[in-house]
């Protein structure tokens, strides 16, 4: 199926890798985020280029809580969150598509892919009190055909308390897929385990979870590692999130229409969408 996707596009497929290679090598960040493990936990400001996406993801929830009269917000049965930044208005926001690009993720992406990405959505969600054990609050894996990658980023401080995202690394994960027959249950069923099922496959010391101050996050490969969030038991979760996908996995994918800062690199160009990289 890769094989088959790749022969739709080659000529693009062919760009993305080389200036993937172009910009990794001098990279520091060529192992930051591995196959093996399929997540990077990272702390405030250990990224470059990432210091303002707290604080501008604080704005959007002042403005947009759903408690607020002019707040405005989107839930679904698998999602047991609010959306607070829809499509229409992420063209408000070109600062997040500048941070979502910024070279240290272009590079980190890039690496793992070994190839340049698209960014495929930028989004804030809001999770509330629900332990009702719906939907992404259980176990699963996000479009495993698709391959995407998130960049996770806590807009205020998270606990337990909280719901954090909480997850198994790649490793344990596929043990824990093949011991289940996951893909029967992704395909022919609702893709979701229940915590005891997942726990007969490992241990609990093995969840990962993302609680830490603000700006602190995580980049996870969401398509491998099973994970579930916002299982909150108080307080509230607000968590800018930033998706990406290999550029030959257009299918099914869903992208934003993201708006285009000004003076963006070439390798910036194609992650939002350039089949190659711009002539100089």
């Amino acid at each position: 199926m890769e094989f088959i996707d790749v022969l739709k596009s080659p000529r693009e497929w062919r760009g993305r890798r080389r200036m993937a290679r172009k910009i990794l090598q001098n990279s520091r960040w060529r192992n930051f985020f591995s196959p093996e493990k399929g997540v990077a936990l990272f702390s405030a400001n250990e990224i470059p280029g990432l210091e303002d996406a707290s604080r501008i993801a604080q704005k959007i929830y002042a403005e947009r809580d759903p408690e607020n009269e002019t707040g405005k917000s989107q839930r679904t049965e698998y999602s047991p969150f609010h959306v607070l930044l829809n499509n229409k208005d992420i063209k408000n926001y070109p600062e997040l598509v500048k941070i979502a690009t910024c070279d240290a993720l272009t590079e980190i992406l890039s690496g793992y892919f070994d190839s340049v990405p698209l960014l495929q959505n930028i989004n804030v969600w809001l999770a509330k009190p629900d332990v009702s054990g719906m939907g992404s609050q259980k176990f699963h894996l996000d479009k495993p055909d698709v391959h995407f990658v998130s960049v996770f980023i806590n807009v205020f401080p998270v606990s337990e308390e909280n719901g954090p995202l909480t997850l198994l690394p790649a490793d344990i994960s596929t043990k824990v897929c093949n011991g289940t027959s996951y893909s029967d249950i992704y395909y022919f069923k609702d893709g979701r385990l229940e915590d005891d099922v997942v726990l007969k496959h490992c241990n609990k010391d093995d969840f990962i979870e993302m609680v830490g101050d603000v700006g602190s996050g995580a980049i996870v490969d969401t398509s491998t590692c099973l994970h579930f969030g916002s299982r909150c038991k108080s307080g509230e979760r607000v968590t800018l999130v930033f998706r990406y996908a290999p550029a030959h996995k257009r299918k099914g994918a869903g992208r934003q229409l993201l708006p285009r800062p000004d003076h963006m690199s070439k390798p910036q160009e194609m992650l939002l969408g350039a089949a190659h990289a711009p002539k100089a």
